[in-house]
């Protein structure tokens, strides 16, 4: 659609910025001009506040860098190196203006860092947003974004956080995320995610937290998911998943596992017995399933920060099942 016309401080900080052309920049190197194309979109889209005068790199929540001259960089030019702004959207919307993350944002490749979480952004997630290539931490959280999540994120070869949280996206989780190899947090929570668990999210071994708790994923949890060996939580609770839980996100590989909660799903039949080989389990939460008895939970009582307390907690509450393994039991282990 249109843009909204700009009003007030936002059209005299355009006009400002739009006279300086590319004086900003670092130490002297000119903010490339892709990067400043991009600032000035936001400038125009949102309005937040600090952002005027002729430097962009000193605008607030905004970090430069510098590239060094090379041959296919023949001088040294400075670039957005991490972008964070928060609760832009009130003021936006005074402005009159259209509170949405811009499709420009993918010029954006030498970035790192985009933090815009808890802004209240409408609309998509852009799928040019894949262009950021250099991207290792995306914080789109707590906003009100709609649409899917852009099977393009799964390229970004370097993103090792990524935080879709408390929105309102829709569809399936693309199972291209798989792609994403480097990533270590993956949180998709409290959005209206359905289909199932892709097989693909096996390929992502070097994930510690895996949260997609609070949506419609229905289908079983994949047998993949035993290979993620590095993960220390993973929240599953308040889904529509079915099927038997996986030994394999259980087995003796599985041994940084602190946290699971895998409760108010349509889960059946029995509890692995691999539980028991999980030495550093702090809490366990089944709870609301239709599994076969006994069913076993551990929350951590101790609070947060006390983990040794809390790990010996979940050992004695599971104890009595473990003891019971065949043949032998675990007695040794426990």
């Amino acid at each position: 659609g249109r843009r909204p016309p700009l009003r007030g401080m936002a059209a005299a900080a355009a006009l400002v910025l739009a006279v300086a052309g590319c004086i900003g920049g670092v130490q002297g190197a000119p903010l490339r001009k892709g990067d400043m194309q991009v600032l000035k979109d936001m400038l125009e889209r949102w309005a937040p506040p600090g952002w005027e005068g002729d430097d962009p790199c000193a605008w607030p929540g905004v970090t430069c860098g510098v590239t060094r001259a090379g041959i296919l960089v023949p001088s040294e030019a400075a670039f957005v190196k991490s972008l964070s702004v928060s609760n832009v959207c009130p003021r936006a919307e005074d402005l009159g203006l259209e509170c949405v993350v811009p499709p420009s944002i993918g010029a954006l490749d030498l970035t790192e860092s985009l933090y815009l979480a808890g802004n209240g952004f409408v609309g998509w997630i852009p799928d040019e947003i894949s262009g950021m290539t250099s991207l290792k931490a995306l914080y789109l959280n707590s906003n009100a974004l709609t649409g899917p999540v852009p099977p393009g994120l799964g390229s970004l070869k370097k993103l090792e956080k990524l935080h879709l949280n408390s929105n309102f996206l829709t569809g399936t989780i693309p199972k291209e995320l798989g792609g994403a190899a480097a990533l270590v947090q993956l949180e998709l929570q409290k959005n209206e995610l359905e289909g199932t668990i892709p097989a693909e999210i096996g390929q992502l071994t070097h994930l510690t937290n895996l949260d997609m708790h609070g949506n419609r994923l229905v289908g079983y949890i994949p047998v993949e998911a035993g290979r993620l060996s590095s993960l220390h939580r993973v929240d599953l609770h308040g889904n529509l998943l079915a099927g038997e839980i996986p030994p394999e996100l259980f087995g003796r590989h599985m041994g940084a596992l602190m946290k699971v909660d895998l409760s108010d799903n349509q889960l059946t039949g029995p509890l692995p017995y691999d539980v028991c080989h999980l030495q550093r389990l702090v809490m366990l939460r089944l709870g609301g399933n239709d599994l076969d008895p006994p069913v076993v939970e551990c929350e951590a009582p101790h609070g947060h920060h006390s983990d040794a307390e809390n790990r010996n907690h979940c050992r004695e509450e599971l104890r009595g099942f473990c003891v019971t393994v065949p043949p032998y039991g675990l007695h040794a282990e426990l």
